[in-house]
């Protein structure tokens, strides 16, 4: 299965997420990330199947969680 990734800068926000997407019936899977930048602090990235990129970050948004670039 192919996989994209959305970025969120918590890890409150990605569980909040991972649980919104999951109730939607989508599989999702949680990981911490580097931001080697620093830019935004504690990222965590929610890994969702291809087909469902633009409905989970739907999901998010419409959830007030911000994905990040």
């Amino acid at each position: 299965m192919n996989k994209s990734a959305i970025k969120v800068g918590s890890y409150t926000l990605a569980m909040r997420g991972c649980e919104l997407i999951r109730q939607r019936g989508m599989a999702c899977e949680l990981h911490k990330c580097s931001d080697r930048s620093g830019t935004y602090g504690c990222m965590y990235t929610i890994y969702v199947p291809s087909g469902d990129l633009w409905r989970a970050e739907s999901i998010l948004r419409n959830a007030g969680i911000m994905v990040l670039p």
